[in-house]
C-alpha cells in the first residue's frame, strides 16, 4: 500500500514538472532553448507519470499507451542515430519539425542524455510486462544517463548552454526513482529496500558510491579549470569510477541478502528432510487467525528400521517421506518436522472430517511407498495419524496439537496405520474431553 501510494506521488510529481515546463515554453520562453522542454521528452515522460498514477495494469489494457510508448523510443532512437551517424536522415531533428515546433509556441534542443534515457526507459516499459529483468537493464542504461546529466550539473559545467532542459533532468530523475521502486523485487534492488541490517548496510554503502566520487569531481573542478575536452574526460572518469563503486556495492548487497536468507532458512528448516522446524513454523503463522487444523503423524516401528539398516536408510526413508507429504498437501499448506520421526501438517480447514480425509490420503500415499527389507523379511512402511480442529477461541495451534498427539496415541494402540481424529477420541470416551497432556519428546509405543 505504502509503494502503491509512493508511486502515485512520484507519477504525479513527473506531471506536474511536464506541466510546469511546458507553460514556461508557453508563457514565458528561455532566452536559451537548450533550457525549455523539448515536446519528445515531454511525451515519452508523460507515459511513465500516467502508468504510475493510474497504476501498471493501464499497459494491459491499454494498446495506445504501450504504441506511443513504442513511437517515443524508436524517435528518440532516430535522435540518437542522427546525433551520431554523419549523414543520418533527418526526422526529430529536420528543419521543418523544428521550425513547426517553434510555431506553436514550443521550443527547446533534445540533448543525447535525454534522448537515450527516453529510449531505454520506455522500451523498459514495454519489456517490463514480459520480462522484468530485461526492465532492470535499461533501467540501468537510463540511470547512467540521468547521472551523466546531474554530474554536469555537479561539475559546474556550462550545462544549461549545452543541449539539456532542467526540466527534462528533473523528470529523468523522478522517472528513474519511480522505476526502481517499482522494481524493487528484483535481486540486485531488493536489498536497497530491506528492512534489515543488510539493507542498511547497502543503502549506507550506496550512497558513499555515489557521493564520494562525485563530490571529489565537483570540489577539483571548483577549483581547476579545465579545457572542455580535459572538463569532459574528467567527467566521464568520475562518472565511470561511481558506477563502478555502485555496481560493486549492489552485488555485495546481493550476497548479503543471500546469505542472510540462506542464514534464515537453515535456523528455520530441518536440515534433512527440508520441513520447517517448529521456529519456522511459529514464523509462518505469525498472527494469522483463520481457522486451522493439524495432522499429526508417526512412523511406525522407524525404531527397528533404524536398527537394523542403519541411520542412513532411517535417514532416507524420513526425506522420501517428507517428499510423499509435500506432493499431496497444498502449497499453502505447512509440513513440520515435529520430532524424530513424527511430523506435522497444519492446514487451514473448516471441518475435521476434511483434515480426516486428508490424512487419509497422506496413509495411503506413505503406505504405497517401496518396502523396506529387513533380512529376509520386507516391512511395509505406515504411519498413523491424529487430526484434530483448533477451537474456536483458543489461541494459536498449540492446544490442537495436543488434541492431535491423543489421537495419534490411540491410533498407536488401536493397531497403527490409521487415522483417528480427536472428535472420534471423544466419542469413544463419553462425557469430557480427554485430559490434555503436555507433548512428550518420545514415545514407549512406535
Amino acid at each position: 500500500m505504502r509503494k502503491s501510494g509512493a508511486m502515485r506521488v512520484l507519477g504525479l510529481a513527473i506531471l506536474l514538472v511536464i506541466g510546469f515546463g511546458l507553460i514556461q515554453n508557453l508563457v514565458s520562453p528561455p532566452d536559451d532553448s537548450a533550457a525549455a522542454l523539448h515536446p519528445l521528452p515531454a511525451i515519452g515522460f508523460a507515459l511513465f507519470g500516467l502508468v504510475f498514477l493510474t497504476g501498471p495494469q493501464i499497459l494491459n489494457r491499454n494498446a495506445p499507451i504501450r504504441m506511443m510508448a513504442a513511437i517515443v523510443a524508436v524517435l528518440a532512437i532516430e535522435h540518437l542515430l542522427e546525433a551520431s551517424v554523419p549523414g543520418w536522415m533527418q526526422i526529430v531533428g529536420h528543419p521543418r519539425i523544428e521550425s513547426a515546433i517553434e510555431g506553436v509556441g514550443l521550443r527547446g534542443v533534445l540533448s543525447v542524455e535525454t534522448s537515450f534515457a527516453l529510449a531505454v526507459l520506455n522500451l523498459g516499459l514495454l519489456a517490463e510486462p514480459h520480462q522484468r529483468q530485461a526492465s532492470l537493464l535499461f533501467l540501468a542504461a537510463a540511470w547512467v544517463a540521468t547521472t551523466m546529466g546531474v554530474l554536469k550539473l555537479a561539475f559546474n559545467l556550462t550545462l544549461w548552454r549545452g543541449e539539456m532542459s532542467p526540466y527534462a533532468l528533473a523528470t529523468m530523475v523522478l522517472v528513474c526513482s519511480a522505476q526502481t521502486l517499482k522494481l524493487r523485487d528484483q535481486p540486485f534492488l531488493r536489498p536497497l529496500f530491506a528492512q534489515t541490517s543488510y539493507g542498511t548496510y547497502t543503502r549506507a554503502l550506496v550512497t558513499g558510491a555515489l557521493v564520494v566520487p562525485w563530490m571529489s569531481g565537483f570540489l577539483y573542478f571548483l577549483n581547476v579549470r579545465p579545457d572542455p575536452a580535459t572538463h569532459l574526460a574528467l567527467e566521464l572518469a568520475f562518472g565511470f569510477i561511481g558506477w563502478i563503486m555502485l555496481a560493486l556495492v549492489l552485488s555485495i548487497g546481493h550476497l548479503m541478502e543471500k546469505s542472510s536468507l540462506a542464514l534464515e532458512h537453515a535456523a528455520r528448516h530441518d536440515p534433512l528432510t527440508g520441513a520447517l522446524n517448529r521456529r519456522g513454523l511459529s514464523a509462518a503463522l505469525g498472527s494469522r487467525d483463520e481457522a486451522r487444523g493439524v495432522v499429526l503423524f508417526d512412523l511406525d516401528h522407524f525404531k527397528a528400521v533404524n536398527d537394523a539398516l542403519g541411520h542412513d536408510a532411517g535417514d532416507q526413508l524420513l526425506r522420501d517421506i517428507a517428499e510423499i507429504v509435500t506432493r499431496n498437501v497444498r502449497d499453502s499448506d505447512l509440513l513440520v518436522r515435529w520430532g524424530g520421526e513424527e511430523f506435522l501438517v497444519v492446514m487451514t480447514s473448516s471441518a475435521e472430517v476434511l483434515l480426516v480425509q486428508t490424512a487419509e490420503r497422506l496413509r495411503q500415499a506413505i503406505a504405497a511407498h517401496t518396502p523396506m527389507r529387513i533380512g529376509a523379511t520386507t516391512r511395509p512402511v505406515t504411519a498413523s495419524f491424529g487430526v484434530s480442529m483448533a477451537h474456536p477461541g483458543e489461541t494459536g495451534i498449540a492446544a490442537a496439537i495436543r488434541r492431535a498427539d491423543e489421537a495419534l496415541y490411540a491410533a498407536k494402540i488401536r493397531g497403527r496405520n490409521r487415522v483417528f481424529s480427536a472428535a472420534a477420541l471423544c466419542e469413544a470416551d463419553p462425557g469430557t474431553l480427554p485430559a490434555v497432556a503436555p507433548i512428550e519428546p518420545a514415545r514407549l509405543v512406535s
